[in-house]
């Protein structure tokens, strides 16, 4: 029969031999490769991170009581341009120049409200859907440049 197994006994006392190599060289290849990859990778997800909170109406767990800030600051991203609201009733419009979003006012108007508010690190970014996210991204270095690094990031929908 082709392709059968032999019957006749290999091994001592009728039974197959125990002893097999195992070539530990492609392995050792492998790991090595993947210690590599994982070790050159890791240096990349510091460097472009970002930190943006996400508010929601569902606490995620143990709430402290902290002291509650005297002005919310709100700026909105919109088709036409960004509006600046605090929770005193206050707001600043800032109007496109030309097609482009005018960052340069925007980078002035925000140092002028840190002047005004210095203990004030927190701002909350809300955005229509139809503004492209290249444009949310530069007025959050913007406004982390105006020394605002708690950002909020979340869309017109909700609350607002």
């Amino acid at each position: 029969m082709a392709g059968a197994a032999p019957t006749t006994p290999t091994g001592k006392g009728g039974r197959k031999p125990l002893d097999a190599t195992i070539n530990l060289v492609p392995f050792i290849d492998l790991l090595c490769c993947c210690i590599s990859f994982l070790l050159i990778t890791a240096v990349w997800t510091q460097l472009a991170r970002m930190d943006v909170a996400q508010k929601s109406k569902a606490p995620s767990g143990p709430q402290e009581e902290q002291p509650q800030p005297t002005v919310q600051l709100t700026l909105y991203v919109n088709k036409d341009g960004y509006i600046l609201s605090k929770s005193t009733g206050e707001s600043i419009p800032i109007e496109m120049k030309g097609d482009e979003y005018d960052l340069v006012k925007l980078s002035e108007v925000m140092q002028q409200v840190k002047k005004d508010h210095p203990d004030k690190e927190d701002i909350t970014i809300k955005s229509d859907d139809s503004v492209i996210y290249n444009n949310i991204i530069k007025t959050m270095d913007v406004v982390i440049s105006a020394k605002f690094p708690n950002i909020s990031l979340t869309d017109k929908g909700a609350g607002g």
